[in-house]
């Protein structure tokens, strides 16, 4: 059962990421917008992560930090959680998976809270955190 999940999991991941680089966000409206920007008109933390997305496939770092700045430090971590499992039992190293320190998820919370916030205002340099600064 888990190896029919991971397999369909990276089929699906596959097919999106065929999407992602084939079509370009920011210009077709096939993808879906972010809610809270349309109500409120401010940006939430994720929004520019399907451009991130995009440039990131296409190897375009600095689009991808300027569409989302805190997207490839959320990859690390994402990237880091599942890879050292990896990394112990292959070089018999002891990585702690810093996703189960007991900070960790009050430390990501208030960086994502501070990023909401700072790239909602108007003023240089925060408007640069924004996907349209």
């Amino acid at each position: 059962m888990r190896l029919i999940l991971r397999i369909g999991l990276l089929v699906i991941f596959s097919i999106l990421a065929i999407l992602f680089f084939v079509l370009d966000p920011a210009k077709h409206n096939f993808f879906p917008k972010c809610y809270f920007h349309s109500f409120t008109g401010l940006n939430c933390p994720g929004c520019g992560s399907q451009r991130a997305i995009h440039d990131l496939l296409h190897l375009n770092i600095g689009g991808t930090i300027r569409n989302n700045f805190l997207f490839l430090p959320a990859m690390m971590l994402i990237i880091y959680h599942f890879g050292h499992p990896v990394l112990n039992r292959k070089f018999n190293l002891r990585l702690p998976d810093i996703f189960y320190m007991k900070l960790t998820p009050w430390i990501i919370f208030a960086v994502v809270i501070i990023f909401w916030i700072l790239r909602n205002l108007p003023w240089y340099p925060f408007n640069l955190l924004s996907p349209e600064g």
